[in-house]
């Protein structure tokens, strides 16, 4: 068993109660901000002056005891930017968090935060359908461990079962989907507690209940599966995609139960409220399954074995596909996943044409569990596309065709726009009527050239330009593609009656085809770079000049 002594680097102040002060040689010491005296003393704990400190002083003040073999942190305060982690003598461990939404800088912030700190691995406990965009951004040593290294163990208590089905944890306006399942759950006949409560609190009421829901936030594989299966309760949880790794750490029906959508949570609750005895196996097996494979014990071994043995089994470690042979196609493609992720976590199902674009854009997309693909290809590209779709098993998760289905319409049109302004008015002359009204038409990264001419003919069409954003605990944040596309939405011609709900928090502003062009200027890497050349000179010549 590996039990090296570890620097844990944390942006924020740690509570007394996070310390095993009973240890009189700790092999884990954290660094942070204005840490509990007490651990201070008992040297388990190392104040850090601020949150661009330098890590070999922080070295320096440890005992000659107490020399690190590993220093982690986590990517989840981007502000939190120790110095010199490339000086030290042993491993720098960076643990990723949540990139599901933009909340907490998303996607693309993290991979330039990890990328400036450039730590030797980098871990996730739940973003195992990332890994590749990662791995391409040349993160090193990307690897996936599931999250139950992220809890507290708790061994489960037996209860008599006071409840039917519960629902623990948050309904914040950042949950769409779950704050509408949990919303159509409440106005059934389903007899379902809903509360917020502690950890402790929780895990017991988990026991407690004949069926535990919970609903991802964006398809992701959150903690509350590994909760739930640690305290052994009945879990029934949404079906998300199997990039996520459920599916290769617990068995559908064996270990746990999903549904795709309400009718089906409604009719299994049903089901296994009229079989308490079939929901009690599942559970028992789900919560051995947890215990023999999956126990914080086993998996902080495995982080170890990996860094220092560079041991590590599948399903963790994994062989990653370059998509992408340019940094900039990489750009696009994640500035283009976050935004269409975004939308997944604010549509309850969003049904995406992709017309003609790049395989490896459509494949980036698959892990979004309530998306609906179909990826309209050549006639001569199909068999090409369709081998690769196969060995990377996602052919089932994508409707590949050679042409459009006559009887379907769209949320969102994905078109190339590197192609010539005359192939794109084919493109949408051919797709714009099967786009929904208020859908919204995406140009992958279009010719500079070609934007007056394209905003001309979509007025045609009524779509027009328009700017995107999100209002997130009093917070706003743009969705926006910058040079890597254009977004237009498809409006109302006049006289058109029929009305449309809107969508909460999200705003569309419409925008001119001259402020469209002014923020493709700005976001050209060399004009962008001239700008900023100029600005200092401009204002030294304002300066001199001056009566």
């Amino acid at each position: 068993m590996l039990t090296p002594k570890e620097l844990i680097l944390r942006p924020k102040p740690v509570p007394l109660s996070e310390f095993d002060l009973t240890q009189t040689n700790p092999s884990r010491i954290i660094a942070c901000l204005n840490p509990p005296a007490e651990a201070v003393e008992a040297g388990h704990a190392i104040a850090i002056p601020d949150s661009t400190f330098d890590v070999g002083q922080i070295i320096k003040q440890l005992s000659t005891e107490f020399q690190p073999d590993l220093v982690s942190l986590s990517a989840r305060v981007m502000s939190f930017r120790p110095r010199g982690l490339y000086t030290l003598n042993c491993p720098t461990v960076m643990k990723l968090g949540d990139t599901f939404h933009l909340g907490d800088g998303g996607l693309s912030q993290m991979i330039r935060y990890c990328q400036q700190l450039d730590c030797d691995y980098h871990w996730t406990y739940q973003s195992a359908q990332h890994l590749h965009f990662f791995a391409e951004a040349r993160l090193k040593n990307a690897f996936w461990l599931p999250a139950s290294i992220v809890l507290d163990l708790y061994v489960p208590q037996a209860f008599e079962k006071s409840y039917d089905v519960i629902f623990r944890g948050s309904k914040s306006q950042l949950h769409c989907y779950r704050n509408q399942i949990l919303d159509k759950l409440c106005r059934s006949k389903i007899n379902i507690d809903i509360q917020t409560k502690d950890y402790i609190n929780s895990l017991q009421d988990y026991v407690k209940a004949h069926i535990v829901v919970n609903t991802s936030l964006n398809g992701d594989l959150n903690r509350r599966v590994f909760e739930v299966l640690m305290a052994g309760g009945f879990l029934l949880t949404d079906h998300i995609r199997s990039q996520t790794g459920l599916f290769e750490l617990f068995e559908e029906g064996i270990h746990f139960e999903c549904y795709g959508n309400e009718a089906e949570l409604l009719e299994k609750i049903q089901f296994y409220l009229a079989h308490p005895e079939q929901a009690a196996q599942i559970a028992v097996a789900g919560h051995q399954q947890f215990t023999d494979l999956y126990s914080p014990q086993s998996i902080q071994q495995k982080l170890y074995h990996y860094i220092f043995n560079n041991e590590i089994e599948a399903p963790f470690r994994r062989e990653h596909d370059q998509r992408s042979q340019t940094q900039l196609k990489l750009k696009t493609r994640i500035k283009l996943y976050e935004l269409i992720q975004e939308l997944h976590r604010l549509y309850s199902t969003l049904s995406i044409l992709c017309y003609q674009i790049q395989s490896e854009i459509v494949a980036d997309l698959v892990d979004l569990p309530r998306s609906d693909l179909t990826h309209i290809v050549k006639p001569d590209n199909i068999a090409q596309i369709k081998t690769a779709y196969t060995q990377a098993g996602i052919q089932d998760q994508i409707a590949l065709r050679c042409d459009l289905p006559t009887d379907s319409s769209f949320q969102l049109i994905l078109l190339d726009g590197a192609q010539s302004v005359d192939s794109l008015q084919r493109q949408i002359e051919a797709t714009v009527p099967y786009l929904s009204q208020f859908g919204f038409l995406i140009i992958v990264q279009p010719r500079l050239n070609t934007i007056q001419r394209l905003n001309q003919y979509l007025e045609n069409h009524h779509c027009f330009p328009i700017q995107l954003s999100v209002n997130l605990f009093e917070q706003t944040y743009f969705l926006e593609l910058g040079k890597h596309g254009l977004i237009y939405q498809k409006t109302m011609p006049e006289g058109y009656t029929e009305t449309v709900d809107r969508v909460a928090n999200l705003a569309i502003n419409r925008i001119s085809s001259k402020e469209l062009i002014q923020q493709h200027l700005k976001n050209l890497s060399i004009v962008r770079a001239s700008i900023n050349f100029l600005r200092p000179i401009r204002s030294l010549l304002r300066r001199y000049t001056r009566p």
